[in-house]
């Protein structure tokens, strides 16, 4: 054999084992992180699973998340109670309206606006079970 072909053979030969080295390590690097996307998988379920536990545990957690919902309608029921606790007619009395001085029971008290303005006025339903919305000024 010529000196070409040893080192043909041996740049081959080379070559070769390059290959399956490189081989090996590219199969042992996607072995590690199937491994690691397992443990991920793993990691995820459990602190889910923690903290579907805590949930469940936490009674006080739970009442609040499904109160939580009920926040705004609450706090706009709490204000409608304070508007209407200073007011001199409450649903159910009987009241006169001083254009001609008829007299009407009080059905409901409509308190709306916005944040910086707000007006009030009383439905009030006549003995002909009609109903009208007045100003608190005009009832007496």
């Amino acid at each position: 054999m010529s000196k070409k072909n040893i080192f043909l053979l041996v740049t081959a030969l080379i070559a070769i084992l390059l290959l399956v080295v490189i081989y090996f390590m590219n199969r042992k690097i996607n072995e590690s992180k199937q491994k690691i996307q397992q443990l991920e998988k793993v990691l995820l379920n459990s602190n889910i699973d923690s903290k579907n536990l805590l949930n469940a545990r936490d009674s006080l957690i739970m009442i609040n998340k499904f109160l939580s919902q009920y926040k705004v309608l609450t706090q706009a029921m709490t204000y409608r109670d304070n508007v209407r606790q200073p007011l001199k007619y409450s649903i159910g009395q009987s009241v006169y309206l001083r254009r001609d001085s008829s007299k009407a029971v009080v059905s409901d008290i409509v308190v709306g606006g916005g944040k910086h303005e707000y007006y009030i006025k009383y439905v009030v339903v006549f003995p002909d079970k009609t109903e009208e919305s007045i100003v608190p000024d005009m009832l007496y």
